[in-house]
């Protein structure tokens, strides 16, 4: 069952059309254009200036692929992009635009490197993927056999002492909490283990990490991402679909699992986005993916 946060809204937010899995921008097309460590696409910081928010996302299309895919800015990774293996047979590659990724495409643009493929396109597009306030990753990263979710520590660059890392994941899972997860920067270093299976906190959507005690910026300092390994067990398999930073305090609090909303409301996303419309407030746990919501004037964060 899905955790629902509340806490009173500040403002009424603009109401705003929703066209789900839209193209947002088109940022290249034309001659496929072949792509290696050498010869990289450059997408320049102006494009990124205007239309663009957090919660779309990056998609590059591919007539031929090998090996990897890096997204840069400045010369090194892009906030809130992982390490991704194409292989021989990739039609496409998704990269959702969190908070920090979204300012440094607007500071330096965007440069796509690898080791070798070719691209047809590039665009920013949105499938109403909704990113949860703080996250430093989105998206879907499918844990099914020891699976590895290796997130660039780029992400971390503007890490404020956050007590707790929380790792969202889909409720395929049917609420089983006996899944297997690890977070670590090495593998075979019992010191590079940030917080082993046991030492997690299991919930049926989301796994918290407490952070007391581990220098971040210290221990990535050697290495080039932070791992997250998954297994379900005896459970389905599942997707992480976002990993958040939050305060020892909490951005929201008050965790209840029945909320003072009307019967029938709408639903809209944090930037005033209409997610869904005249919806059955008891359907939210299950209709609505993880992420932070506005509904009857309230911060809704479903978990």
């Amino acid at each position: 069952m899905k955790k629902i946060t509340i806490a009173a809204l500040a403002a009424t937010l603009p109401v705003l059309s929703l066209s789900a899995q839209e193209t947002v921008k088109n940022l290249y097309s034309g001659d496929p254009r072949e792509i290696t460590w050498e010869n990289t696409l450059t997408i320049p910081a102006a494009d990124f200036e205007n239309d663009v928010k957090v919660g779309d996302y990056i998609h590059i299309a591919f007539s031929q692929t090998t090996d990897v895919i890096e997204l840069k800015a400045d010369g090194t990774w892009l906030p809130g992009t992982r390490f991704t293996m194409l292989g021989d047979a990739a039609t496409e590659f998704k990269a959702y635009i969190t908070e920090g990724m979204l300012a440094a495409l607007k500071e330096y643009g965007m440069e796509i490197c690898g080791k070798q493929f070719t691209l047809t396109s590039v665009d920013v597009c949105n499938d109403g993927f909704q990113m949860p306030e703080g996250a430093v990753w989105g998206g879907y990263f499918w844990v099914d056999s020891w699976n590895t979710l290796e997130i660039f520590k780029t992400a971390f660059a503007n890490y404020d002492g956050q007590r707790y890392m929380d790792i969202h994941i889909s409720d395929d899972n049917d609420g089983y909490t006996g899944y297997f997860m690890k977070v670590l920067t090495k593998w075979e270093d019992p010191s590079a283990v940030w917080a082993d299976n046991d030492q997690i906190q299991h919930g049926a959507t989301v796994a918290t990490v407490d952070l007391q005690g581990i220098d971040v910026a210290a221990r990535l300092a050697d290495v080039n991402a932070l791992m997250i390994q998954g297994n379900k067990e005896s459970g389905n398999p599942f997707n992480i679909t976002s990993v958040v930073l939050r305060s020892e305090e909490g951005g929201v609090e008050n965790s209840v699992d029945a909320i003072a909303l009307p019967e029938v409301t709408d639903v809209y996303s944090i930037d005033g986005t209409l997610v869904a419309k005249g919806i059955d407030t008891r359907s939210l746990r299950s209709l609505l993916p993880s992420g932070l919501y506005i509904a009857a004037g309230k911060k809704v964060i479903v978990k």
